[in-house]
């Protein structure tokens, strides 16, 4: 598997997309820049 294949967005209820929206917020004021935070699961390694 290369590296670009190694993650997939992440699937999250509603009240953890909510507190990660929340963060980015945060996080943007905080570094004054209109900013994206995005959350990937790293899929598990098949065994071969």
């Amino acid at each position: 598997m290369t590296p670009e294949q190694d993650y997939t967005a992440a699937n999250l209820s509603p009240d953890l997309l909510n507190e990660l929206k929340s963060f980015e917020s945060k996080l943007g004021e905080e570094a004054n820049k209109e900013l994206i935070v995005i959350a990937y699961e790293k899929e598990k390694e098949s065994l071969n």
